[in-house]
């Protein structure tokens, strides 16, 4: 009998064909190549690489920006007249965009240090091109609607420098390995030496970025300045429904400097305060006054505003994400906040010894206080 021998045995790569197939849906080994890479696959994973590091800029930016959503909440509600939070829709997708992002890029570089062919799959490019090219509209749109946020996210760095300055070291060495194996394979040839000076620079500027960071976190106590004076603006809405006496006694325990607040006459000239333009977004006037919901909060006499309630929209919207936090004791306080009269305030200020600053909002022109609404403001201060 005669036997015969197999001429060749394959070992079975389970990873490298998850890896090969996942990237690039090359999952047979016949389909697999250790050729370099052509400029077209090249240019690929430099978008791709585009993608990854600006998602990476835009995930920091809502990451800091994070205290200023319900801000950001408010311009929508100013151009859209309805009220809805408008960042739940871009965390989702900026998550759900840097982490396939992230994952193709890990898989990109196995493939490099492997030595395997880059041949990145159909479907991924054109994911990834969408990302790039929503990512960029995002960054123009948001440098032309929310231009301010740009100096909290660089005021930030001053605190995030050191850390972020760790782990991009830690990034970059890990990287080593990879790139020396590129410099090795790529044989005296001018990328060879290029890729080297690249990497070598990138190093050298990490290891001399600490003598440039100024930052707080790294400071002694004794050079600290002193603690800024802080206003309590609405007074702390982050922790109870704003222009409320609750979110002014909120602010105090803060210790705040000084309370701000937007004033509004209404009907019979009472200044109360309240941001916006109707009463629909921080009370229940659509259960009361239903018909009434969309007029103009200074059309209202102070005792339908009074009857209004200012704190159930805060329970139900959540706009910081902190009700959760909550104690029982102050939700149940929340939910029976009223409207607060400028009066109310300047009372709180002086049994506090705090000061205050109001933007007094002019009525219409057809509003019974249109040319009194000056005076009924200062007859509310000099009472008190």
């Amino acid at each position: 009998m005669v036997k015969h021998q197999p001429l060749q045995v394959y070992e079975r790569q389970l990873c490298l064909s998850c890896l090969t197939g996942i990237y690039g849906c090359r999952w047979k080994r016949y389909q697999r190549s250790h050729d370099d890479s052509s400029k077209w696959e090249c240019s690929w994973f430099f978008l791709l690489c585009c993608s990854f590091l600006l998602l990476l800029v835009w995930s920091y930016f809502w990451l800091e920006a994070r205290n200023d959503y319900n801000e950001f909440n408010w311009l929508l509600y100013n151009r859209s007249a309805v009220w809805k939070d408008g960042t739940v829709p871009i965390l989702a997708t900026t998550l759900t965009g840097f982490t396939y992002t992230a994952f193709l890029m890990i898989l990109a570089l196995c493939h490099i240090a492997l030595g395997q062919q880059l041949n990145l799959y159909w479907i991924h490019k054109i994911v990834v091109l969408a990302i790039l090219l929503t990512t960029i509209t995002g960054v123009v749109s948001i440098d032309d609607f929310w231009q301010d946020e740009w100096d909290i996210v660089i005021i930030s760095l001053q605190f995030t420098g050191p850390f972020l300055h760790i782990g991009a070291l830690a990034v970059v060495t890990a990287l080593g390995w990879v790139i020396a194996g590129q410099v090795v394979r790529l044989e005296r040839s001018r990328l060879q030496v290029v890729m080297l000076v690249i990497y070598v620079s990138v190093l050298v500027v990490l290891y001399l970025v600490p003598l440039f960071i100024s930052s707080p976190c790294i400071m002694d106590r004794s050079k600290l300045g002193p603690r800024p004076a802080v206003i309590g603006r609405r007074g702390a809405p982050m922790l109870a429904p704003e222009h409320t006496i609750m979110s002014f006694s909120k602010a105090l325990q803060q210790k705040v400097t000084a309370l701000e607040a937007d004033v509004t006459i209404s009907l019979d000239g009472v200044p109360f305060l309240m941001r916006d333009r109707t009463l629909r977004r921080t009370t229940n006037v659509d259960k009361l006054f239903p018909s009434r919901q969309d007029h103009d909060a200074s059309f209202f006499n102070w005792t339908e505003i009074r009857s209004l309630n200012a704190g159930l929209w805060f329970l139900r919207d959540d706009p910081y994400w902190t009700v959760q936090y909550m104690s029982e004791k102050d939700r149940n306080r929340t939910a029976n906040q009223t409207v607060c009269s400028l009066a109310e305030l300047l009372r709180l200020a002086a049994r506090t010894n705090r000061s205050v600053i109001f933007s007094l909002r002019r009525p219409p022109p057809q509003h019974p206080r249109h040319q009194l609404w000056v005076s009924d403001a200062l007859k509310a201060v000099f009472w008190q």
